[in-house]
């Protein structure tokens, strides 16, 4: 092989190399991004309520998929779902146990256990966990908006004293 193919061949396998240490970079990352995204929906549930957090990381095409009940499909859906319902009594919070991004760094997955609180009414104390699984996609402006919610409940259901 002469020199010239020689250090061709070398600085095509140095550019796969970085190219490959950028990918996984960039994955870790949104990793990231996506773990805290989760956090801060979780913190939001609490500031200003379940419904309006659920709204404001919401994906336009979302579906919520609750127990005994057809799939909720849509913004506008949850929205309906939600002005039927109050969310004034009880808090409802998260913590994602682990994330995934797809390589095109563009989809990913948060799983983890959600915490509901009952905080007025006759069951006030109560409390239940239980695991959720939410399925994000980036927007066109580069935020994590949520395109997929479910949650399955009887982790450990307990009276709080």
């Amino acid at each position: 092989m002469e020199t010239t193919t020689k250090q061709f061949v070398f600085l095509i396998i140095i550019s796969v190399f970085f190219t490959n240490c950028n990918m996984q970079t960039t994955l870790e990352q949104e990793k990231e991004k996506i773990l805290q995204t989760d956090i801060d929906f979780s913190n939001r549930s609490v500031e200003v309520g379940n419904h309006r957090a659920f709204l404001e990381y919401a994906s336009p095409d979302v579906v919520l998929l609750k127990p005994n009940s057809y799939p909720i499909v849509g913004k506008e859906a949850m929205k309906q779902l939600y002005s039927e319902l109050s969310d004034t009594s009880y808090r409802l919070t998260w913590k994602p146990s682990y994330a995934k991004v797809s390589k095109s760094a563009d989809l990913g997955y948060t799983f983890g256990i959600f915490l509901l609180e009952i905080t007025r009414g006759e069951q006030k104390g109560q409390s239940l966990q239980g695991t959720y699984c939410t399925i994000w996609e980036k927007n066109a402006k580069g935020e994590w908006r949520f395109v997929l919610d479910t949650g399955n409940s009887g982790l450990d259901e307990k009276e709080s004293k």
